[in-house]
Protein backbone atom coordinates (compact mmCIF):
# COMPACT_ATOMS: atom_id res chain seq x y z
CA UNK A 1 0.00 0.00 0.00
CA UNK A 2 0.87 3.44 -0.91
CA UNK A 3 0.42 6.89 0.73
CA UNK A 4 -0.02 10.15 -1.12
CA UNK A 5 -0.18 13.61 0.25
CA UNK A 6 -0.10 17.34 -0.57
CA UNK A 7 3.54 18.32 -0.17
CA UNK A 8 5.21 21.72 -0.50
CA UNK A 9 9.01 21.15 -1.25
CA UNK A 10 11.44 23.34 0.00
CA UNK A 11 15.36 24.35 -1.20
CA UNK A 12 16.27 25.49 2.30
CA UNK A 13 19.78 26.22 0.98
CA UNK A 14 21.61 26.62 -2.71
CA UNK A 15 24.28 24.08 -2.00
CA UNK A 16 23.82 21.04 -3.89
CA UNK A 17 25.19 18.95 -0.96
CA UNK A 18 22.07 20.31 1.42
CA UNK A 19 19.23 17.82 1.86
CA UNK A 20 16.05 18.58 0.20
CA UNK A 21 12.80 19.14 2.54
CA UNK A 22 9.50 18.15 1.87
CA UNK A 23 6.53 19.55 4.43
CA UNK A 24 3.41 17.70 4.64
CA UNK A 25 0.51 16.57 7.03
CA UNK A 26 0.03 13.03 7.40
CA UNK A 27 -2.67 10.82 10.08
CA UNK A 28 -0.24 9.34 13.30
CA UNK A 29 -1.89 6.72 11.95
CA UNK A 30 -0.59 6.33 8.45
CA UNK A 31 3.06 7.81 9.60
CA UNK A 32 3.30 4.62 11.64
CA UNK A 33 2.89 2.54 8.75
CA UNK A 34 5.20 4.24 6.39
CA UNK A 35 7.93 5.40 8.98
CA UNK A 36 10.20 3.25 11.46
CA UNK A 37 11.12 4.19 14.93
CA UNK A 38 14.79 2.75 15.12
CA UNK A 39 16.42 2.73 18.50
CA UNK A 40 20.02 3.04 18.75
CA UNK A 41 21.74 -0.19 19.51
CA UNK A 42 24.90 -1.42 19.89
CA UNK A 43 25.57 -2.46 16.65
CA UNK A 44 24.98 0.83 15.54
CA UNK A 45 21.59 0.31 13.85
CA UNK A 46 19.25 3.44 14.47
CA UNK A 47 19.47 6.92 16.65
CA UNK A 48 16.27 6.56 19.11
CA UNK A 49 16.91 7.08 22.37
CA UNK A 50 14.63 4.30 24.37
CA UNK A 51 11.05 4.39 24.07
CA UNK A 52 9.64 6.33 27.53
CA UNK A 53 6.26 5.26 27.97
CA UNK A 54 5.68 7.91 30.68
CA UNK A 55 6.16 10.55 27.75
CA UNK A 56 3.82 8.59 25.11
CA UNK A 57 0.96 8.74 28.34
CA UNK A 58 1.12 12.45 28.58
CA UNK A 59 0.64 13.32 25.48
CA UNK A 60 -2.17 11.03 25.04
CA UNK A 61 -3.67 12.72 27.96
CA UNK A 62 -2.53 16.26 27.20
CA UNK A 63 -4.44 16.06 23.77
CA UNK A 64 -7.29 14.05 25.60
CA UNK A 65 -8.35 16.57 28.24
CA UNK A 66 -8.81 19.78 26.13
CA UNK A 67 -10.28 19.68 22.75
CA UNK A 68 -7.80 22.63 21.90
CA UNK A 69 -4.81 21.21 22.41
CA UNK A 70 -2.61 20.50 19.60
CA UNK A 71 0.82 19.40 18.71
CA UNK A 72 2.14 22.24 15.69
CA UNK A 73 5.90 20.86 16.02
CA UNK A 74 6.19 19.10 12.99
CA UNK A 75 8.45 15.33 13.57
CA UNK A 76 11.29 15.59 11.30
CA UNK A 77 11.77 12.57 9.32
CA UNK A 78 13.97 10.67 6.74
CA UNK A 79 12.36 9.29 3.56
CA UNK A 80 14.16 7.41 1.18
CA UNK A 81 12.60 5.96 -2.07
CA UNK A 82 9.65 8.03 -2.64
CA UNK A 83 7.89 9.72 -5.47
CA UNK A 84 7.72 13.47 -5.22
CA UNK A 85 5.19 15.61 -8.51
CA UNK A 86 4.77 18.89 -9.37
CA UNK A 87 7.33 21.41 -8.40
CA UNK A 88 10.83 20.09 -6.87
CA UNK A 89 11.61 23.61 -4.89
CA UNK A 90 9.40 26.43 -3.08
CA UNK A 91 6.67 25.19 -4.36
CA UNK A 92 3.60 22.59 -3.82
CA UNK A 93 3.28 19.05 -5.37
CA UNK A 94 2.52 15.88 -3.92
CA UNK A 95 4.58 13.31 -1.99
CA UNK A 96 3.67 8.95 -2.60
CA UNK A 97 5.32 7.20 0.51
CA UNK A 98 5.58 2.86 0.08
CA UNK A 99 4.32 1.53 3.12
CA UNK A 100 7.15 -0.47 5.62
CA UNK A 101 4.90 -3.77 4.03
CA UNK A 102 5.96 -2.02 0.72
CA UNK A 103 9.91 -1.69 1.05
CA UNK A 104 9.19 2.28 2.92
CA UNK A 105 11.95 3.44 4.34
CA UNK A 106 10.68 6.16 6.27
CA UNK A 107 12.91 6.69 9.53
CA UNK A 108 11.18 9.17 12.65
CA UNK A 109 14.50 11.50 13.50
CA UNK A 110 12.47 13.43 16.22
CA UNK A 111 9.23 13.32 17.49
CA UNK A 112 8.67 9.73 18.24
CA UNK A 113 6.92 10.41 21.52
CA UNK A 114 4.36 13.00 19.81
CA UNK A 115 4.02 10.06 17.02
CA UNK A 116 3.13 7.80 19.39
CA UNK A 117 1.06 9.74 21.81
CA UNK A 118 -1.27 10.96 19.17
CA UNK A 119 -1.46 7.34 17.44
CA UNK A 120 -2.49 6.32 21.11
CA UNK A 121 -5.05 9.53 21.13
CA UNK A 122 -6.70 8.67 17.57
CA UNK A 123 -4.92 7.56 15.11
CA UNK A 124 -6.71 9.75 12.30
CA UNK A 125 -4.98 12.97 14.41
CA UNK A 126 -2.82 14.48 10.95
CA UNK A 127 0.94 15.43 12.33
CA UNK A 128 3.13 18.22 10.85
CA UNK A 129 6.04 16.24 9.10
CA UNK A 130 8.96 17.67 7.62
CA UNK A 131 11.09 15.25 5.59
CA UNK A 132 14.04 15.11 4.71
CA UNK A 133 14.51 13.10 1.27
CA UNK A 134 17.37 10.44 0.29
CA UNK A 135 19.47 11.28 3.33
CA UNK A 136 22.71 9.57 4.17
CA UNK A 137 23.40 7.43 7.51
CA UNK A 138 25.67 10.52 8.94
CA UNK A 139 23.07 13.43 7.76
CA UNK A 140 20.73 11.41 10.06
CA UNK A 141 22.80 11.37 13.16
CA UNK A 142 23.93 15.15 12.68
CA UNK A 143 20.36 16.25 12.49
CA UNK A 144 19.13 13.55 15.85
CA UNK A 145 22.22 15.36 18.10
CA UNK A 146 21.82 18.74 16.80
CA UNK A 147 18.06 18.69 17.06
CA UNK A 148 17.78 16.87 20.42
CA UNK A 149 20.44 18.69 22.00
CA UNK A 150 18.60 22.16 22.06
CA UNK A 151 15.58 20.71 22.93
CA UNK A 152 16.12 17.67 25.20
CA UNK A 153 19.84 17.09 25.80
CA UNK A 154 20.95 13.74 24.40
CA UNK A 155 22.73 12.13 26.90
CA UNK A 156 26.58 12.21 26.75
CA UNK A 157 26.73 8.09 26.10
CA UNK A 158 24.32 8.16 23.34
CA UNK A 159 26.64 10.21 21.96
CA UNK A 160 29.73 8.62 22.57
CA UNK A 161 27.63 5.43 20.78
CA UNK A 162 26.75 7.59 17.93
CA UNK A 163 30.64 8.54 17.48
CA UNK A 164 31.68 4.45 17.41
CA UNK A 165 28.97 3.63 14.97
CA UNK A 166 28.77 6.65 12.53
CA UNK A 167 32.24 7.85 10.70
CA UNK A 168 33.88 9.84 13.37
CA UNK A 169 36.02 12.50 11.79
CA UNK A 170 33.26 13.63 9.43
CA UNK A 171 30.07 13.70 12.16
CA UNK A 172 32.90 15.73 14.45
CA UNK A 173 33.23 18.57 12.19
CA UNK A 174 29.68 18.70 11.33
CA UNK A 175 28.94 19.27 15.04
CA UNK A 176 31.32 21.59 15.81
CA UNK A 177 29.25 23.82 13.66
CA UNK A 178 26.70 23.33 15.92
CA UNK A 179 28.62 23.98 18.63
CA UNK A 180 28.59 20.35 20.09
CA UNK A 181 31.34 18.25 20.35
CA UNK A 182 32.19 13.92 21.11
CA UNK A 183 34.03 12.32 23.61
CA UNK A 184 37.92 11.96 22.17
CA UNK A 185 37.61 8.44 24.35
CA UNK A 186 34.41 7.25 22.86
CA UNK A 187 36.62 5.33 20.05
CA UNK A 188 38.65 3.94 23.04
CA UNK A 189 35.37 2.86 25.09
CA UNK A 190 34.05 1.22 21.94
CA UNK A 191 37.51 -0.97 21.94
CA UNK A 192 36.87 -1.95 25.78
CA UNK A 193 33.07 -2.83 24.63
CA UNK A 194 33.96 -4.76 21.57
CA UNK A 195 36.74 -6.58 21.80
CA UNK A 196 36.75 -10.01 23.01
CA UNK A 197 39.92 -10.35 25.18
CA UNK A 198 38.52 -7.03 27.16
CA UNK A 199 37.40 -8.15 30.89
CA UNK A 200 34.61 -5.18 29.67
CA UNK A 201 33.56 -7.25 26.62
CA UNK A 202 29.87 -6.89 25.62
CA UNK A 203 29.35 -5.07 29.17
CA UNK A 204 29.08 -1.68 28.69
CA UNK A 205 26.18 0.08 29.67
CA UNK A 206 24.54 1.79 26.81
CA UNK A 207 21.43 4.12 27.04
CA UNK A 208 20.17 2.29 23.78
CA UNK A 209 17.91 -1.04 23.13
CA UNK A 210 19.89 -4.26 23.13
CA UNK A 211 20.02 -6.62 20.36
CA UNK A 212 18.14 -9.61 19.99
CA UNK A 213 21.35 -11.36 19.15
CA UNK A 214 24.27 -12.23 21.11
CA UNK A 215 24.30 -11.90 25.11
CA UNK A 216 25.14 -8.82 27.00
CA UNK A 217 25.64 -7.62 30.54
CA UNK A 218 25.02 -4.38 32.12
CA UNK A 219 27.81 -4.19 34.37
CA UNK A 220 29.95 -0.80 34.12
CA UNK A 221 29.25 2.90 32.55
CA UNK A 222 30.59 4.25 29.72
CA UNK A 223 32.12 7.43 32.03
CA UNK A 224 33.85 5.10 34.67
CA UNK A 225 35.87 3.40 31.29
CA UNK A 226 36.48 7.08 30.14
CA UNK A 227 37.88 8.19 33.40
CA UNK A 228 40.16 5.35 34.60
CA UNK A 229 41.62 5.52 31.10
CA UNK A 230 42.04 9.21 31.76
CA UNK A 231 43.42 8.27 35.36
CA UNK A 232 46.44 5.96 33.55
CA UNK A 233 47.42 8.25 30.72
CA UNK A 234 47.86 11.03 33.31
CA UNK A 235 50.82 8.96 34.41
CA UNK A 236 52.42 9.09 31.57
CA UNK A 237 54.27 5.24 32.37
CA UNK A 238 57.14 4.88 29.72
CA UNK A 239 55.80 2.54 27.57
CA UNK A 240 52.22 3.71 26.94
CA UNK A 241 53.00 6.27 24.45
CA UNK A 242 50.32 4.74 22.36
CA UNK A 243 46.65 4.04 22.39
CA UNK A 244 47.25 -0.10 21.54
CA UNK A 245 49.58 -0.16 24.90
CA UNK A 246 47.14 2.20 26.66
CA UNK A 247 44.01 -0.52 26.22
CA UNK A 248 46.99 -3.39 26.82
CA UNK A 249 47.93 -2.27 30.06
CA UNK A 250 44.19 -1.44 31.31
CA UNK A 251 43.38 -4.81 29.85
CA UNK A 252 46.02 -6.67 31.54
CA UNK A 253 45.29 -4.79 34.92
CA UNK A 254 41.28 -5.50 35.01
CA UNK A 255 41.86 -8.41 33.58
CA UNK A 256 43.30 -9.56 37.06
CA UNK A 257 40.61 -8.05 38.94
CA UNK A 258 38.43 -10.12 36.90
CA UNK A 259 40.34 -13.21 37.53
CA UNK A 260 40.86 -13.07 41.25
CA UNK A 261 37.31 -11.79 42.13
CA UNK A 262 34.80 -13.02 39.46
CA UNK A 263 32.05 -12.82 42.32
CA UNK A 264 31.89 -9.35 41.60
CA UNK A 265 31.18 -9.19 37.91
CA UNK A 266 27.83 -8.56 38.22
CA UNK A 267 25.32 -5.86 37.61
CA UNK A 268 25.49 -3.60 40.46
CA UNK A 269 28.74 -4.24 41.83
CA UNK A 270 29.90 -1.76 43.98
CA UNK A 271 33.47 -2.58 42.07
CA UNK A 272 32.60 -1.51 39.00
CA UNK A 273 30.68 1.55 39.80
CA UNK A 274 32.08 4.62 38.39
CA UNK A 275 33.59 5.47 42.13
CA UNK A 276 34.98 1.74 42.39
CA UNK A 277 36.41 1.66 39.05
CA UNK A 278 38.24 4.75 39.30
CA UNK A 279 39.62 4.55 43.07
CA UNK A 280 40.59 0.51 42.42
CA UNK A 281 42.51 1.74 38.88
CA UNK A 282 44.13 3.84 41.37
CA UNK A 283 45.49 2.32 43.88
CA UNK A 284 46.76 -0.11 41.45
CA UNK A 285 48.32 2.36 39.96
CA UNK A 286 50.21 3.63 42.84
CA UNK A 287 52.05 0.17 43.09
CA UNK A 288 52.49 -0.49 39.37
CA UNK A 289 54.34 3.57 38.45
CA UNK A 290 57.17 2.99 40.74
CA UNK A 291 58.15 -0.24 39.25
CA UNK A 292 57.39 1.20 35.74
CA UNK A 293 59.73 4.35 36.75
CA UNK A 294 62.45 2.09 38.64
CA UNK A 295 62.58 -0.09 35.16
CA UNK A 296 61.31 -3.15 36.90
CA UNK A 297 58.26 -3.51 35.29
CA UNK A 298 57.26 -3.08 31.30
CA UNK A 299 54.14 -1.13 31.37
CA UNK A 300 53.65 -2.32 27.61
CA UNK A 301 53.93 -6.18 28.27
CA UNK A 302 50.94 -7.11 29.42
CA UNK A 303 52.20 -10.36 30.70
CA UNK A 304 54.14 -8.69 33.80
CA UNK A 305 51.32 -5.95 34.23
CA UNK A 306 48.80 -9.08 34.39
CA UNK A 307 51.66 -10.78 37.39
CA UNK A 308 52.22 -7.64 39.20
CA UNK A 309 48.50 -6.70 39.23
CA UNK A 310 47.90 -9.73 40.45
CA UNK A 311 50.65 -10.33 42.91
CA UNK A 312 49.01 -7.11 44.43
CA UNK A 313 45.23 -8.28 44.41
CA UNK A 314 46.98 -11.22 46.37
CA UNK A 315 46.90 -9.04 49.57
CA UNK A 316 42.89 -7.37 49.13
CA UNK A 317 39.69 -8.72 50.47
CA UNK A 318 37.09 -8.92 47.80
CA UNK A 319 34.82 -8.55 50.94
CA UNK A 320 35.46 -4.88 51.35
CA UNK A 321 33.16 -4.43 48.52
CA UNK A 322 30.31 -6.39 49.18
CA UNK A 323 30.65 -5.16 53.34
CA UNK A 324 28.09 -2.33 53.82
CA UNK A 325 29.73 1.28 53.76
CA UNK A 326 28.84 3.70 55.99
CA UNK A 327 29.21 6.83 53.02
CA UNK A 328 27.81 6.66 50.26
CA UNK A 329 27.86 8.95 46.95
CA UNK A 330 31.71 8.68 46.77
CA UNK A 331 32.07 9.52 43.04
CA UNK A 332 34.50 12.36 43.76
CA UNK A 333 38.09 13.09 43.97
CA UNK A 334 37.89 13.07 47.57
CA UNK A 335 35.47 9.75 47.74
CA UNK A 336 37.26 8.26 45.45
CA UNK A 337 40.66 8.64 47.64
CA UNK A 338 38.85 7.61 50.67
CA UNK A 339 38.19 4.08 48.87
CA UNK A 340 41.95 4.48 47.85
CA UNK A 341 43.12 4.79 51.57
CA UNK A 342 40.92 1.92 52.49
CA UNK A 343 42.09 -0.48 50.34
CA UNK A 344 45.86 0.36 51.48
CA UNK A 345 44.62 -0.22 55.62
CA UNK A 346 42.90 -3.86 54.13
CA UNK A 347 46.49 -4.67 52.59
CA UNK A 348 48.28 -3.65 56.14
CA UNK A 349 46.00 -5.27 58.43
CA UNK A 350 45.87 -8.40 56.42
CA UNK A 351 50.08 -8.46 56.36
CA UNK A 352 49.77 -7.83 60.08
CA UNK A 353 47.38 -10.78 60.45
CA UNK A 354 44.24 -8.37 61.80
CA UNK A 355 40.92 -9.06 60.41
CA UNK A 356 40.87 -7.07 57.00
CA UNK A 357 38.37 -4.70 58.26
CA UNK A 358 39.91 -3.61 61.26
CA UNK A 359 40.11 0.28 61.54
CA UNK A 360 38.66 1.32 58.26
CA UNK A 361 35.97 4.06 58.84
CA UNK A 362 34.40 3.00 55.18
CA UNK A 363 33.78 -0.14 56.52
CA UNK A 364 30.13 -0.14 58.66
CA UNK A 365 30.78 -2.15 61.67
CA UNK A 366 34.85 -2.13 61.92
CA UNK A 367 36.80 -1.11 65.23
CA UNK A 368 40.03 -0.10 66.34
CA UNK A 369 40.92 -3.94 67.13
CA UNK A 370 38.70 -5.73 64.17
CA UNK A 371 36.47 -7.34 66.90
Amino acid sequence: MTYTYPALAVAQRSSGDAPRLLLFSAPAGDIAKWANVERLTVTGEGVQRRRNEAKVRAIARFLEVDARNTLPSALTIALSGVTVTGPTADGCGTVTIPGLDEGGQGLVIDGQHRLYGAQTYDPELPLNVVAILDPSDLEIAFQFLVINNKASKVPTDHIRLLAITIDDQELSERLQTARMSLSKSATLIGIVDSEEDSPFFHSIIWPVEQTPSGERLDLVRPAAIELALATISQKELVGLDNEDALIAFFFALWGAVKAAWPELWVPESRLLGKAGLVAMTQFLLEDVTPLVDRDRLDAANPDEVLAEATDILGDLEPDFWASDWTMASLDTSAGRQLIVEALQKVRRNRRKGEAWFAGIPLVSGSTEDGE
